[in-house]
């Protein structure tokens, strides 16, 4: 079993029934255990799920590449599990300082692949839960993830790309929810959209299906930076050189903690951030960087 379902697959002895579901050219087993629980999907991808994303590790940059343009790199269940897979591994490595999320193509993601949204509403909830899964996994690793994007991002490629701690996209790249088009509303992709945009702009994307470019979706507060496409690559690597210079520990403490602040209220979030201002001077790193700064010298992270 793909190590990215084991958390989620229930053994209680009792096996009700096994469907088989074609997908493209893939097939997909679905085990439907007693407990009522989503159903798990097994996979057995023609290619290798490991062919749907490539991955390359450089200096502390793990760049995780959607390598399906055949499909438009829709999030299939196989790219998901792809992904949480390339995503988590090695987390904790104190070597892995950030991650890169990019795409293979004109289109960066059109989205979920419809022909695997069978009628069981059971397929359909496994699919959503999936890639509610990876998007907190992306905001719960303990490095920045940054979207990278030269193309056009829809339906649930918006929805992934945009739930990145960052996005850096060309300025004549896509972004959309056009879902309602074909009958079924962006309310999962609406979720991450409505959270970094104004209710206006939002709304206009949803209900128009319409997209917005990405110097649009720059204004919009919508992605961190437009640039040309000549200077994509150079604008991420300064990002993540800016990441790689700063601590570890530090970055991790501090991500975790604004994640959890957004779901609190202006009191609750001050009175939470004082302690962990507290916890943070208390990191090994902290020490280290204040001697440097007093001492006029570049910090020398132990990343604890």
């Amino acid at each position: 079993m793909p190590s990215c379902l084991s958390g989620a697959f229930t053994n209680t002895g009792r096996e009700i029934k096994i469907k088989m579901l074609r997908i493209l050219n893939n097939s997909v087993r679905i085990s439907k255990y007693a407990t009522g629980c989503v159903p798990q999907v097994l996979r057995f991808a023609s290619n290798g799920p490991s062919d749907l994303v490539l991955v390359k590790e450089q200096n502390g940059v793990r760049e995780i590449t959607l390598n399906h343009p055949k499909t438009l790199n829709s999030l299939s269940l196989d790219m998901m599990c792809a992904l949480q897979d390339a995503l988590l591994k090695d987390k904790d490595n104190v070597d892995l300082r950030c991650v890169v999320l990019t795409a293979q193509g004109k289109i960066w993601s059109a989205g979920h692949n419809l022909k695997e949204l069978h009628n069981d509403p059971k397929i359909q909830a496994c699919v959503f839960q999936k890639l509610t899964d990876v998007i907190n996994d992306i905001q719960r690793l303990p490095v920045p993830v940054l979207g990278k994007v030269n193309g056009y991002a829809a339906a649930a490629g918006c929805q992934l790309v945009v739930s990145c701690d960052m996005v850096v996209c060309t300025k004549n790249s896509k972004f959309s929810t056009p879902g309602a088009g074909v009958g079924v509303f962006c309310s999962t992709p609406g979720v991450a959209v409505a959270r970094i945009m104004s209710r206006p702009k939002s709304a206009y994307m949803l209900m128009t299906g319409l997209p917005v470019t990405g110097e649009e979706a720059y204004i919009s507060g919508m992605v961190t930076k437009a640039v040309p496409a000549e200077e994509l690559d150079k604008e991420i690597e300064e990002i993540t050189n800016a990441i790689k210079a700063k601590s570890r520990a530090v970055i991790s403490l501090g991500k975790e903690f604004y994640y959890k602040q957004l779901a609190m209220s202006q009191a609750e979030a001050f009175t939470a951030a004082q302690e962990k201002m507290c916890e943070n001077f208390q990191l090994g790193d902290t020490k280290e960087g204040i001697a440097s700064f007093f001492e006029k010298r570049p910090p020398n992270w132990k990343h604890n």
